[in-house]
């Protein structure tokens, strides 16, 4: 399968999972709901990959998958812990916090902050390397046929 079917087929694929997220999310099923926005992120990450015709899977691996795993253990923590101390104060705090709400704030923005800032650095050749900025800023300054750069008069 060539790389636009395959393009091509992540973005319904991705169209049709925005469809059953708003639809868990209107019936009440918010954390299916937001296990499903995990899925999203995956394509739109194996999406984001792709540069001439190739998918860079590396970049999925790391570090977005791994961004991907600490949501999705946030996610069940935060539910875990809300459910365990449902109508009750906690009898402990995690950093003050409420333990469902410390670990969507570590796992869920905290740590994936870090790792996509520090993760994208250490991978920013594959991410985008100089070359590859250099021939898109080529391509931009580059006049298409027949037009004189002038833009529209």
């Amino acid at each position: 399968m060539n790389t636009s079917r395959i393009e091509t087929f992540l973005m319904i694929t991705s169209a049709l999972l925005w469809l059953v997220m708003v639809g868990l999310a209107g019936a009440g099923h918010w954390l299916a709901g937001l296990y499903v926005l995990l899925g999203l992120l995956l394509i739109y990450g194996v999406l984001g990959s792709s540069h001439k015709g190739r998918f860079d899977l590396r970049l999925v691996a790391f570090p977005t998958l791994i961004w991907i795993v600490m949501w999705a253990v946030a996610f069940g923590l935060g539910t875990y812990y809300a459910d365990a101390f449902a109508g009750q104060r906690p009898d402990f705090t995690i950093l003050g916090f409420h333990p469902s709400f410390a670990a969507i704030i570590v796992l869920f923005w905290v740590a994936p902050t870090l790792l996509m800032g520090f993760g994208f650095e250490a991978v920013k050749d594959r991410w985008l390397s100089q070359e590859r900025w250099d021939d898109f800023v080529r391509r931009i300054h580059e006049p298409e046929n027949g037009d004189d750069g002038e833009g529209p008069e």
